[in-house]
């Protein structure tokens, strides 16, 4: 129903490698690229945009790579997702404030809207560290 996409897929990778690094190593996208046989320019266009928004740290240079800036503990799967896709929707009509072409005669708007709710609760209460430490 809810189906996760490559960059999730690969930035919970990344995230999983890191974590099990010790603390203040650094990892390059060449690495994550290489370890998990993954496409290079996915993968540090994910470490770029994770950086960006505060997951991960990076360090410039020669010797540079990325290293988790905050424990996994605190950021969510709805967080990672938002992080990499922006606010998301069970449907396309939550996300817009465009009306969809039955947006008149629609009778599952309000339910819809309940779910995507109970949806996103979810998804906020659960760490990256859980899912990720099983």
């Amino acid at each position: 129903m809810n189906k996760m996409n490559k960059k999730m897929e690969y930035a919970l990778m990344a995230l999983r490698m890191m974590s099990q690094r010790p603390p203040g190593a650094l990892t390059t996208a060449k690495e994550v690229s290489d370890q998990m046989h993954l496409p290079f320019d996915v993968t540090a266009r994910v470490l770029q945009a994770l950086s960006s928004r505060g997951l991960l740290k990076a360090e410039y240079g020669a010797g540079g790579g990325y290293l988790l800036a905050r424990p996994l503990s605190e950021v969510s799967v709805h967080d990672l997702t938002e992080m990499l896709e922006g606010h998301t929707s069970l449907t396309k009509c939550l996300g817009s404030d465009e009306a969809c072409d039955i947006s008149e005669t629609c009778n599952i708007v309000s339910p819809i809207l309940a779910l995507n709710n109970k949806v996103q609760e979810f998804y906020k209460s659960v760490s990256l560290h859980e899912v990720l430490h099983v």
